[in-house]
C-alpha cells in the first residue's frame, strides 16, 4: 500500500463530476466549470461493479468520438482504449473499494484535525468520509492510469451527450498518459499538496480544454442544454454547494485554474507548448494562478518547520507537515459562505505567496498547537497576509499569534493561551 496524505489531490484516479456544464459554456453562457477529481489509485484488478462495456453500436460512436479527440488533441493513442461502463452503484462500489486498499487512513485523520483547528472542517469531520461521499455523489468517469481503465457512467448501459462529454475528457487524460506518462508528475506526494494540487491543474487544464473545443464542434445544441440541465437540476449540484468550502475550492481548481492556466499557453503556442508542460510542470498554485510566475520560473521558496519546543517534553511529537500554499491560504481567509468583497480581499492578501510550511504538534492528553510558516514576496503582502491571518482567527475565536516583518509573517494556533508562547514569540523576530 502507498501512503498518501490526501487522497483528493493526488493524480493517481481522474473523476468527472457532474457538473460538467463549461464545456458547453460558449453555446450556453455558463459558468460552472467541468471538473474532474483526483482520487485513490484503483484497488489491483479491474472493478467487479460494472455495466459492461458499450454495445457495438455506442462503441462505435466512443470510436468516433476518440478519432476527434486525437486530431483536436493533436496527439494518437499508442494503444486501443474502449470505455467501461458503470452505474451508480458500482461508481461507489469502485471508489469504496479503492478508498479501502490505496488510502492512508492515518494521514488523512490527521489532515482531518489540522483543518478543523483551522477552521476549513467542523469539530468531528472525517476528511476521508466527507471526500469518498463526495466523489460517489458527484463521478460521471474517470481514467486510472494504474489500470490504465477508461470508466464511464451510464445506469441505462447507453450512451447519451453527457456520456459523450465525459468520454471526450477522460480519454484525453488516457492520451496524455499514453504519450507523457502520468506517473512522471509524481503528484502523490505525502507533504506536498500545493504542488501536487498544481500538477493536476496541467492535464486537468489540458483535458477541459480539449472536452470544451470538442463540445463546441460536435455537440448540438439540444446536446449541450441537456447536459446542462443535467448538471444544475440533480442533487449533485446541492451537494457539492454544501461541501466545505476547502472541499469544493480544492477540487474546482484544477479545472477553473487549470483550464485558464493552460488555455493562456494554447493560445501563445499551440499544442506543442503545451506538451512541453509535461516535461516542466508548475511546482504551486501560486504559478497557476499566476502564468507569468511559471513563465519567469518563480519557484517556492523551501520553508522548514522547528523540531517540538524542548520546554513541551518529549510526549509532544510533530505529527504532520505539509505546504498549503496561495489557494488553500486564500480560502482559509475566504471562510465558508464569503461576499465578493471578502473574496477579492483575500486573493489580494495571498497575491505574493513566495512559500510556506504547516505543521501539527499534538501531545498525547489532547493538546495540540499548529504553526504556520509563511514567506512573502513583498513587505507589502506579507502585511496584508498579516491582517488578514489576524482577522480570520479572531473570527474564530482562536487562541493565537501572529508575527512577523517584511519577508515572512509566522501564525501560531494552540488548545491553549499557554501553549502559543512556546511556538512563537513575536519580539523575537526581526
Amino acid at each position: 500500500m502507498k501512503s498518501h496524505l490526501r487522497s483528493r489531490r493526488r493524480f493517481g484516479l481522474l473523476l468527472g463530476l457532474a457538473v460538467v456544464a463549461s464545456a458547453c459554456g460558449s453555446a450556453v453562457s455558463s459558468a460552472t466549470p467541468a471538473t474532474t477529481l483526483p482520487a485513490p489509485a484503483s484497488a489491483s484488478g479491474s472493478p467487479t461493479f460494472a455495466v459492461g462495456s458499450p454495445n457495438a453500436s455506442d462503441q462505435a460512436i466512443y470510436a468516433t468520438i476518440e478519432s476527434q479527440v486525437d486530431t483536436i488533441r493533436e496527439l494518437q493513442a499508442q494503444t486501443p482504449v474502449t470505455p467501461v461502463l458503470l452505474d451508480s452503484s458500482g461508481v461507489r462500489g469502485w471508489l469504496t473499494k479503492a478508498d479501502a486498499a490505496q488510502t492512508n487512513h492515518v494521514a488523512l485523520a490527521d489532515e482531518s484535525r489540522l483543518f478543523i483547528h483551522l477552521g476549513l472542517l467542523p469539530p468531528g469531520s472525517s476528511l476521508e468520509q466527507i471526500e469518498l461521499d463526495l466523489q460517489a455523489g458527484q463521478v460521471v468517469g474517470f481514467y486510472d492510469p494504474v489500470s490504465k481503465g477508461l470508466y464511464v457512467l451510464s445506469d441505462s448501459g447507453g450512451v447519451g451527450p453527457t456520456q459523450k462529454l465525459t468520454f471526450s475528457h477522460e480519454y484525453t487524460h488516457a492520451l496524455q498518459d499514453q504519450n507523457f506518462g502520468l506517473a512522471n508528475l509524481a503528484t502523490d506526494a505525502p507533504d506536498q499538496g500545493d504542488r501536487d494540487l498544481a500538477r493536476t491543474a496541467l492535464p486537468e487544464g489540458d483535458a477541459t480544454l480539449v472536452m470544451t473545443m470538442w463540445s463546441e464542434k460536435y455537440l448540438s445544441l439540444g446536446e449541450l442544454l441537456t447536459i446542462v440541465g443535467e448538471s444544475f437540476g440533480g442533487p449533485q449540484a446541492a451537494q457539492l454547494a454544501k461541501a466545505p468550502a476547502i472541499m469544493r475550492g480544492t477540487l474546482m481548481f484544477p479545472y477553473q485554474d487549470g483550464l485558464s492556466f493552460v488555455e493562456g499557453i494554447y493560445n501563445s503556442g499551440g499544442w506543442a507548448a503545451v506538451d512541453k508542460l509535461y516535461s516542466n510542470p508548475p511546482d504551486s498554485t501560486s504559478q497557476i494562478l499566476h502564468p507569468e510566475l511559471y513563465a519567469a520560473g518563480v519557484k517556492p521558496v523551501v520553508v522548514s518547520l522547528p523540531a517540538v519546543p524542548a520546554s513541551l517534553g518529549s510526549s509532544w511529537k510533530l505529527t504532520m507537515q505539509d505546504t498549503l500554499g496561495e489557494l488553500q491560504l486564500r480560502i482559509w481567509l475566504e471562510g465558508e459562505s464569503p461576499t465578493n468583497a471578502a473574496t477579492s480581499a483575500a486573493a489580494a492578501a495571498t497575491s505574493s505567496w513566495g512559500g510556506d510550511r504547516v505543521g501539527l504538534y499534538e501531545s498525547p492528553n489532547g493538546s495540540w498547537a499548529v504553526l504556520l510558516r509563511t514567506e512573502w514576496r513583498s513587505a507589502a503582502g506579507a502585511t496584508a497576509f498579516s491582517d488578514a491571518a489576524t482577522q480570520t482567527l479572531t473570527r474564530l475565536g482562536a487562541q493565537f499569534q501572529v508575527c512577523g516583518d517584511a519577508t515572512h509573517i509566522d501564525v501560531a494556533v494552540a488548545s491553549s493561551e499557554l501553549l502559543v508562547p512556546d511556538f512563537i514569540v513575536c519580539n523575537s523576530m526581526g
